[in-house]
């Protein structure tokens, strides 16, 4: 659902023509903001972006050329459509006819519901249309690059120096694969690929492109970060190691399973894009080819790097020497196997996760929020009981996934959702431990592996009083616990409200605390009644009316019950 929401802002100062305007905009996929004046109106466009803009030019305080000028210099703000609105007709057309960079369209007032939801519609379909686009594009060419050809309508070849190139594929895919499921052999492709672009996202390379069952990414062409060969490194360790760990995963249940191997070399390259009809971001020159050569001489398992790169990161990662070997086309280079990360530079003892140390000195955030949540994710899977029917791992992912669209939908700049993703990740933690009272113990696991992953003092302090907030009685301060307690009460406002509430009840049955069926009923509709309520304007417009109708649900469950 949260995929079609759009944002909506309307400035209007006239109570009736609000009003009007919002009863024919109402609809499950508009989230709209309000303003009476053009200062407010402006102060949310700097924090929160929009598709549409609906602004009355018969605001007290409007100057129409200034303020359209101040929505176009702000950043975010060039794909949002702008309707002017106006009793005055001649002071609409005038507007529209002397604003170079004004509005898109315009509407008279009182409006006709036909005309404005017409409009609506063809907005939408064009803004849905124009997300769909810039997503494409920004999956096919290093954003770099899409802005050259934004600005300059195409994008000059360059030479890069010390890039590193990373191959990996498969071993013996063919003969593995000769007897699959088509579907289900693109769907396992699909499932690796995607977990290695996070990773290769995580390190801040570049994805070149996949051929068949190999997969390309490079450092140090398209981004500006430091160290390229270290985070390259890190990123073939991180992308070896979950291999592993899902080869173990198979294995123990008797299923089939995929090996791979990594091949990695430095140096000089050209990078840029070729084709007219269908654009594609390549590179070229021998520094790919040696890497390909590096992944062909490499084992099921192991990541083979050249002597060139090993010298790169020898001083943070264990290599094992495998001297000279002969590539095709390209003589004698030497070779070492990258077995891990130096102890000293790693936060266990297998070389697996980088510590804070290692991560200032590439210039990579003090703070691992994808490792910790890799981490706090897998031990909920593993740990939480089977009678926490609620409480449950996915629990904790679907409240993380809300605090995502609702952050987003709210404006939360990165560092505070950053905040609220692990406010989300740690708030039931303390399940883990005891049923009553576990917000103290969650609290205390989030500060403990918190610190080992890079957490900050003051950002753990945030973390906790956002988890504080979702305590029984407590109203929230800010925007962030704002967004955690209505992403944590989701559901309330969801179509599988009565599943997700039966399961809520069976879990407290278990843990000794039952409620009749016509108790079951009562709870929740005093709740929901008297106690609940939802804080963000996203959560009121989106799930705000469809906890109504859980409601009326509910009441005449209990009257059928009573009668």
């Amino acid at each position: 659902m949260f995929d079609r929401i759009l944002n909506i802002l309307v400035v209007e100062n006239n109570e009736e023509d609000q009003s009007s305007l919002l009863d024919i905009l109402r609809s499950p996929g508009h989230n709209i903001f309000t303003f009476s004046n053009s200062v407010d109106a402006l102060n949310l466009l700097h924090k929160k972006k929009f598709a549409l803009i609906f602004c009355s030019l018969d605001l007290p305080d409007i100057n129409t050329k200034l303020f359209l000028k101040k929505i176009h210099e702000i950043n975010g703000v060039e794909n949002a459509t702008i309707i002017i609105t106006s009793s005055n007709l001649e002071k609409l057309h005038s507007s529209v006819d002397g604003t170079k960079r004004g509005a898109m369209d315009y509407l008279s007032k009182p409006f006709l519901p036909n005309l404005v939801k017409a409009k609506m519609a063809v907005y939408k379909k064009l803004f849905f249309r124009h997300k769909r686009v810039s997503h494409l594009l920004e999956s096919i060419l290093p954003s770099q690059t899409l802005n050259e050809f934004k600005v300059y309508g195409k994008s000059s070849p360059k030479k890069r120096q010390n890039c590193s190139v990373m191959f990996t594929d498969f071993v013996n895919f063919t003969q593995l694969t000769k007897n699959s499921d088509p579907h289900d052999l693109v769907k396992k492709l699909d499932f690796y690929f995607s977990v290695f672009d996070e990773i290769i996202l995580k390190y801040k390379l570049e994805k070149i492109k996949t051929i068949g069952d190999a997969y390309m990414a490079v450092g140090g062409v398209t981004e500006k970060d430091p160290y390229p060969a270290i985070r390259m490194a890190l990123a073939a360790n991180e992308i070896r190691n979950f291999m592993l760990n899902d080869m173990e995963t198979l294995k123990a249940w008797q299923n089939e399973y995929w090996e791979i191997r990594i091949g990695i070399h430095t140096g000089d390259l050209v990078a840029g894009v070729v084709g007219k009809h269908k654009f594609s971001f390549d590179v070229w020159g021998d520094t790919v080819n040696i890497a390909a050569r590096c992944e062909q001489n490499s084992k099921a398992g192991n990541i083979n790097v050249s002597g060139n790169f090993a010298a790169t990161i020898s001083h943070y990662f264990e290599l094992s020497p495998r001297g000279n070997i002969t590539i095709k086309n390209g003589g004698e280079i030497s070779m070492f196997y990258l077995e891990g990360i130096k102890p000293n530079y790693s936060l266990d003892s297998e070389g697996r996760i980088p510590n804070i140390e290692l991560r200032k000195a590439t210039g990579l955030p003090l703070a691992d929020f994808s490792g910790l949540r890799s981490f706090i994710l897998t031990k909920l899977k593993a740990e939480l009981s089977e009678d926490l029917l609620y409480h449950s791992y996915r629990h904790t992912e679907m409240v993380e996934e809300a605090v995502v669209k609702y952050g987003e939908l709210e404006g939360l700049n990165k560092h505070d959702l950053f905040l609220v993703r692990t406010a989300a990740l740690f708030h039931d933690s303390g399940f883990l431990f005891r049923y009553d009272d576990n917000e103290v113990l969650g609290i205390e696991l989030l500060y403990h592996y918190g610190q080992r992953f890079g957490y900050q003092d003051a950002d753990l302090k945030s973390i906790e009083k956002i988890i504080m907030a979702t305590g029984h009685g407590e109203v929230p301060t800010d925007l962030m616990e704002k967004v955690m307690c209505d992403a944590d009460l989701d559901y309330l406002g969801r179509a599988d409200y009565h599943v997700t509430a039966a399961k809520l009840f069976d879990e407290m049955a278990l843990y000794g605390v039952n409620f009749t069926p016509l108790q079951r009923i009562q709870a929740q509709i005093q709740y929901l009644e008297d106690y609940h309520k939802y804080y963000t304007t996203t959560a009121k417009n989106l799930r705000a009316p469809g906890k109504i109708k859980r409601l009326a649900e509910l009441k005449a469950e209990l009257t059928k019950i009573q009668a």
